[in-house]
């Protein structure tokens, strides 16, 4: 047989459908690793984060979201809506999530940023994909330019509790990193990212294409708004704009989070653990 020879525009349609079915993963990934959580009158994202298990123990699975997620649910439980596969088709499989003992947090937030995180066993058919933990930037990642301005960014959320269907799946959003510089990461608490958020988006992944796999940048806590006061004889009104930028925590507070909450059980399983004579 022949070779077959390209052309130049041959072979640049090849990349460019390439690029695009790359791009189209990056966001079915993110898809994956996101759940709804909710309870009482609120309702925000999360996202599955595989945690490596201790001494070469199976990982374990933990759902990342914004801290005021967990702290405006005044109830001791919350749902957590995953999915599973029905025939060619997906049903919802919901989990009745403990996030309080009495007054006490079951969920680990990070000191200073509005991340937080809980151990979650989810069903046993669910169709979650978490994203590795060694998928979440770090320091060094924005250091090097992993993340950077002007970067497509996807995140699939649940903009004013509304859901794709029945199931239970994410809305997926596209936007961009706008804001610059990044790194230090220690020097950038938080940064924009422009794309139309909604509330309830709260705790959604913003994932970034990273040699053709996914990253997640950060996590998505709050709206950028401009706030005007309208003075008239009879009342003075606020009125809010939004500007269609997310504020979101650069990812790597949320391997800070993730690394206390493993201090943790170190230090509580060591407490029951019986010492040598």
């Amino acid at each position: 047989m022949r070779p077959v020879a390209l052309t130049a525009a041959a072979c640049l349609c090849l990349c460019v459908c390439a690029a695009g079915q790359a791009r189209d993963g990056i966001a079915i990934d993110g898809l994956r690793a996101t759940v709804r959580l909710y309870g009482g009158s609120r309702s925000g994202t999360a996202f599955a984060v595989a945690v490596p298990g201790e001494s070469g123990g199976p990982p374990r699975l933990v759902l990342v979201t914004a801290a005021h997620s967990f702290e405006n649910i005044a109830e001791a439980v919350c749902t957590a809506a995953f999915r599973a596969r029905d025939g060619d088709g997906f049903v919802r499989r919901e989990v009745q999530l403990t996030i309080r003992d009495g007054d006490r947090p079951r969920w680990v937030r990070h000191p200073t940023a509005d991340v937080a995180m809980i151990p979650v066993v989810p069903p046993a058919d669910a169709e979650i994909e978490p994203f590795p933990i060694e998928r979440l930037a770090d320091g060094p990642a924005f250091d090097r330019g992993d993340v950077h301005v002007g970067q497509r960014a996807w995140i699939a959320c649940y903009p004013a509790k509304t859901e794709a269907n029945p199931a239970g799946w994410a809305i997926v959003r596209q936007g961009a990193i706008a804001s610059h510089p990044l790194a230090p990461v220690a020097k950038v608490p938080t940064f924009f990212v422009d794309y139309a958020h909604f509330g309830g988006d709260s705790g959604a992944a913003v994932v970034v294409e990273r040699e053709g796999r996914p990253l997640v940048a950060g996590v998505v806590v709050s709206m950028q708004r401009q706030t005007d006061t309208v003075t008239s004889p009879f009342e003075d009104r606020k009125i809010h704009t939004p500007l269609g930028l997310a504020i979101v925590v650069p990812a790597d507070l949320v391997v800070e989070t993730i690394r206390l909450w493993r201090d943790g059980d170190r230090e509580a399983a060591a407490a029951v653990t019986p010492r040598g004579r």
